[in-house]
């Protein structure tokens, strides 16, 4: 019996701190409903990131750079996330107006990209308005657009553009 209990009390701390490592932190996203609603309300920036199914350079970001604990606790820390399907068929309101995905669902595509996320995620290049996925926006707390992060991100560097927006 005190053998039992010696070996229980001896192994305990190992049980413990194990099961405590085993834990992976992730990005805590919230629906843009509440974003815009917690952002203006608490004067908070928010982070929407585009992606989209079966997107190799998406899975690679989403795997080696937003899987990093660092970049998981400062957009925790500092931002409403929000991820967002680039393709998605839901309507979305900005700046007073409504934006969709112009390819309706009963044609049975799922390719088209949405007007919302063409308009935010866009930047210049070559004298032309492109996007790409994946992408990262930043939006204030009055919901207008601040930075765009087009492409995929290594660590260093969404550390270091994100450190930028914050300060």
């Amino acid at each position: 019996m005190r053998r039992t209990i010696l070996l229980s009390l001896l192994f305990l701390p190992f049980l413990v701190f194990s099961q405590g490592n085993n834990k992976k932190s992730t990005i805590n996203w919230i629906s843009l409903e509440n974003a815009k609603e917690y952002s203006e309300k608490y004067n908070q920036k928010i982070l929407i990131y585009f992606y989209k199914h079966n997107c190799e350079y998406c899975e690679k970001m989403q795997k080696e750079t937003l899987n990093d604990i660092n970049i998981i606790n400062l957009i925790n820390n500092n931002f409403l996330p929000v991820k967002i399907d680039s393709r998605t068929k839901d309507t979305i309101e900005y700046n007073g107006k409504k934006y969709t995905n112009q390819q309706p669902e009963s044609s049975g595509r799922h390719d088209w990209r949405h007007d919302f996320y063409a308009e935010v995620a866009s930047f210049k290049q070559n004298n032309k308005d492109v996007s790409t996925t994946p992408s990262i926006v930043i939006f204030n707390s009055k919901f207008q657009k601040i930075k765009v992060l087009p492409g995929i991100q290594s660590k260093p560097q969404l550390l270091r553009s994100l450190n930028k927006i914050i300060n």
